[in-house]
């Protein structure tokens, strides 16, 4: 139904000898002096075939083919306990042999007990032997651990990681070791060791290690290539972000994005279809949005720049992978989310925002058959419309919402925010506001996604803020460009803020919108004219309370207080139905900052009379 990039282009026009141009520029540009390699959707012969389309990267996978020995949950729950069941057999049998040929020498050790001074010299030996046995595991368990917040990539021929050997001559002390962690009662979080299922399989490792000799062919056959964890817990819920960087050359680094691996979780949290969504994001839509401010000659300093550059994607089930570059390495980073954001952190991504929705509008009108195949993306959360545990638990949302407002000062607060949540379920509120269709023809691309983790910031030398880059575009989305700025104000910045600033940040959005609509040889008079951008605001910005409803609790979650996505993934799976407390996103340690951050928003959105 769709066509990814390649297929967009038309081999006659001027625009795609701009695409190419940009394709070759971007060869010579930043620190990776290759060209990326956008598509790797099987083995390596296909390296350099066409993206997948667009209509692809949307469906719904397949149910993955099954193969010997994969059962369903409660079939493996069932094998489980008859294998414990039989295993406490065998032992429950052991153990009465064992009595029935040695009984007279238990009787014996019953009488030597009784001595009261062989009694105390026993007692004596068992403590010596409990502490060697301590201090041999706490050698080992120091051996193990010294290094295990860094993981070397396995050689894909036989080869093995430095943590694979060191499992191998410790495997002596490993039972015990896992006893005494399972048996501490706080872990270093350093101490616990990475779980297969986030690494990358064989497959991907293969198309890591042909990426990096495509990226840097000076480099010797088969580097010596290193993990580490590019994200801390509570930072990324939808996947596992890693840094690949060669051992001997740290600033050849890359950010490689990987869906879990596990299908249960892959599945309760739409895993496939946002990793897919992505990807259209890297493959089709960006590199549009390059060769249409190329083809208008718009200055590096003033175009769209504000992602990161793409350097390969991977799309066959189960080796999704997305590897960008590492802008660490040129000094961006999160913003401490903790932290209240300064006016100019938010006037920067407000300007982003409005040359990415400029480019979608001038291409709409300048390049219509490619902007249609994107217009026609169908939302993440609409296609989770008939998600019942889903939709249980956006119910349940509206209850912590209200459980915010308990002053009697905010008595007409809670009134109007019930009458609010009268109108229609979580679904039947949010999807009209996330829909591009009702909103033509101002609709335009939205990144979708804009919360504070999703944004990264460079500061200069003498301190001032220079330039953003924003990132993770699962969500992204064809919408009301009040989609992102209403997210993004409404979960980002204060009620203090917001009461000071909001309009101030609307005007500083409309005037670069036009600004770079000009650059593009449009007018924003024509294509969303001020009056129409206030009709936008005043109609679709109430879904910035429905998304603050629902990232809050992220957002004012401290890392170790993170839960476990696997286990709410699979209590979900079995039937369970859950709300914030019980999914374990809202507790004591946040429960108090989500509620005073809650009650702010909707304030501000009766306040502002958006809701």
């Amino acid at each position: 139904m769709y066509d990814g990039l390649e297929n967009l282009k038309d081999q006659n026009s001027e625009e795609d000898q701009v695409l190419k141009d940009l394709k070759e520029e971007n060869c010579q540009q930043g620190s990776i002096d290759a060209e990326p390699i956008r598509k790797y959707p099987g083995g390596e012969e296909e390296l350099e075939e066409q993206p997948k389309e667009i209509g692809e990267l949307d469906k719904n996978p397949p149910e993955p083919e099954k193969v010997p020995g994969d059962l369903p949950l409660e079939k493996e729950d069932k094998v489980e306990e008859n294998m414990m069941e039989e295993v406490l057999n065998l032992e429950d049998q052991s153990i009465q042999d064992v009595l029935e040929s040695d009984g007279g020498c238990l009787k014996k050790i019953e009488n030597v007990l009784e001595n009261p001074e062989n009694k105390e010299q026993l007692n004596k030996s068992l403590e010596d032997l409990a502490e060697e046995e301590l201090q041999r595991a706490q050698a080992a368990d120091k051996d193990l651990t010294g290094e295990c917040s860094q993981d070397s990539l396995p050689d894909p021929i036989g080869g093995h990681t430095q943590n694979e050997l060191r499992e191998e001559q410790n495997r002596e002390n490993l039972d015990r070791i896992e006893h005494q962690l399972e048996n501490t009662p706080e872990k270093n979080e350093a101490d616990v060791t990475t779980p297969e299922e986030d690494l990358p399989n064989e497959q991907v490792t293969q198309f890591l290690r042909h990426l990096v000799t495509q990226l840097w062919p000076e480099l010797r056959a088969n580097p010596e290539l290193r993990l580490n964890r590019a994200s801390a817990k509570g930072d990324n819920y939808l996947g596992v972000v890693w840094r690949l960087q060669v051992a001997s050359e740290s600033k050849r680094s890359l950010v490689v994005k990987l869906p879990p691996q596990n299908r249960v979780r892959r599945k309760q949290f739409f895993a496939r279809p946002c990793f897919l969504r992505e990807t259209a994001a890297y493959e089709v839509f960006l590199p549009l949005a390059e060769m249409i401010q190329k083809k208008w000659k718009i200055p590096g300093e003033d175009s769209f720049r504000q992602h990161a550059r793409c350097l390969g994607t991977r799309q066959d089930e189960p080796n999704e992978c997305i590897v960008l570059e590492d802008l660490s390495c040129a000094g961006f980073s999160l913003h401490d989310r903790f932290s209240d954001l300064s006016v100019e952190h938010v006037r920067q991504v407000i300007r982003s925002y409005a040359k990415l929705h400029a480019i979608s509008l001038a291409g709409k009108r300048q390049f219509p058959e490619r902007m249609l195949k994107l217009q026609q993306l169908v939302d993440i959360f609409e296609q989770r419309r008939e998600d019942h545990a889903l939709g249980v638990y956006f119910e349940n949302l509206k209850g912590s919402a209200l459980s915010s407002l308990l002053s009697p000062e905010d008595d007409s607060y809670r009134v109007r925010l019930q009458d609010y949540f009268a109108r229609g379920s979580y679904f039947e509120l949010l999807l009209p506001l996330v829909s591009g269709s009702n909103c033509e023809p101002f609709a335009v691309i939205c990144h979708g996604d804009c919360w504070n983790n999703n944004i990264l910031y460079k500061r200069a030398e003498r301190g001032e803020l220079e330039d953003v880059r924003l990132i993770d575009w699962q969500l992204m989305r064809y919408a009301s460009p009040v989609t992102d700025l209403s997210y993004f104000l409404f979960t980002c910045t204060s009620r203090g803020f917001r009461q000071r600033y909001f309009k101030d940040m609307l005007e500083d959005y409309y005037e670069e919108l036009g600004q770079h609509l000009n650059r593009l040889n449009e007018q924003s008079e024509q294509l969303l004219p001020r009056p129409a951008f206030d009709e936008q605001v005043a109609t679709k910005a109430a879904v910035g309370l429905l998304l603050a409803m629902m990232v809050l609790p992220i957002v004012t979650m401290q890392g170790q207080d993170v839960p476990d996505l696997q286990a709410i993934s699979e209590r979900i799976e079995a039937g369970a139905t859950t709300d914030l407390q019980g999914a374990g996103f809202l507790g004591a340690g946040n429960e108090a900052t989500f509620k005073r951050r809650m009650r702010e928003v909707i304030l501000d959105c009766v306040d502002f009379n958006y809701i």
